[in-house]
């Protein structure tokens, strides 16, 4: 009996161990290392048989979040403001908008808090990828002269008015347009007459010629106490790269009759202006009295045509002041002044 048991014993060892060869061979444990003629999933830049070469990247338009970046950090570079607060993005357009920014003496202002300072508005126009800043604007700085692409050479005269400037101080700077940082290509002060009552300023701003062709004339003015910048007008213009243009002949219909000493304004005026080297004119009543240039304003614009530049107007009752043509081209810019008019 013995032997029989063991015998039987050594079967019973002997089909346990195939058992166990064969489990193992066909279901491997889940914390074997791979295989390394298997790899795991190929990186993206090594496409297999079965997965596509990546495209480029997909060009998404900028969020209205990426335009109020792009404000505050066009105030605190291009401008100097050293504490930008931001309001809300307003659309003005499907590819405009606009955002208000306050000056704010501490980084951890908000909007609320610095509500009373002047606030400045900032253009943007969205590009395909980014924002690109198309001016800004601030009722303590009203500029006559420049205006907006206008073609300036050194140097240049600037007109305007800062009824809040800080005893009468407004800095003007010109600037050159690059990535990064602008380069500035000329600075002065200009000194606001009866800050607080009017604030007309007027003057010539020298610069370096400019390698490129568009910039940015850059009027600030300080806030009282700390010296920063608190708001700012900035212009976008030209580089003047011609001759610059000279008026020609300027034709009213109907032909102005005088009395009083003044031109008498009809209902409706329309002027033809002959120029060479404009591509635009412009139409400017400012009023009679003192702060004139603050009450200026552009009444009629108009851009080239095959017979001449042509202005129409319909003046308000009671209109009285002095009007003048300026025309505007790649050569920079001229005037001629039309004269003292009234309408009845």
């Amino acid at each position: 009996m013995r032997p029989v048991r063991t015998i039987a014993a050594a079967l019973l060892v002997a089909s346990i161990a195939v058992a166990g060869c064969s489990t193992r061979d066909t279901s491997p444990p889940g914390d074997a290392a791979p295989s390394t003629a298997a790899p795991a999933t190929p990186a993206p830049d090594q496409p297999t048989s079965d997965q596509p070469a990546p495209g480029p990247p997909v060009a998404r338009p900028p969020s209205t979040a990426e335009a109020v970046a792009t404000a505050v950090s066009f105030m605190r570079r291009e401008v100097g403001m050293a504490h930008p607060v931001a309001g809300p993005f307003r659309r003005t357009g499907a590819t405009t908008g606009q955002v208000d920014i306050h000056a704010s003496s501490s980084p951890a202002a908000d909007v609320v808090t610095v509500a009373s300072e002047p606030v400045t508005t900032v253009s943007l126009q969205r590009l395909r990828t980014v924002w690109y800043v198309t001016g800004t604007r601030t009722p303590a700085i009203q500029i006559l002269s420049p205006q907006p692409r206008d073609a300036v050479r050194s140097p240049v005269s600037v007109l305007g008015v800062a009824p809040a400037a800080i005893e009468g101080q407004v800095r003007v700077r010109v600037t050159r347009d690059r990535y990064g940082k602008d380069i500035e290509l000329g600075s002065g002060s200009l000194t606001a007459d009866s800050a607080g009552a009017g604030g007309e300023f007027s003057g010539e701003i020298a610069f370096a010629r400019p390698s490129g062709t568009a910039g940015s004339v850059v009027f600030t003015v300080n806030a009282r106490g700390n010296g920063q910048v608190a708001a700012a007008t900035v212009v976008r213009v030209r580089f003047a790269t011609n001759q610059p243009p000279r008026i020609q002949q300027v034709i009213t219909t109907p032909k102005l009759s005088e009395m009083h000493g003044r031109l008498l304004l009809p209902d409706r005026v329309e002027i033809q202006v002959f120029a060479t080297g404009a591509d635009r004119a412009r139409l400017v009543l400012t009023p009679t009295g003192t702060a004139a240039a603050y009450y200026s304003k552009v009444v009629a614009e108009t851009t080239p045509a095959e017979d001449g530049l042509w202005l129409v107007w319909h003046p308000f009752d009671g209109a009285i002041g002095s009007l003048t043509i300026q025309v505007t081209g790649p050569g920079g810019s001229a005037r001629h002044a039309i004269g003292d008019v009234y309408h009845e």
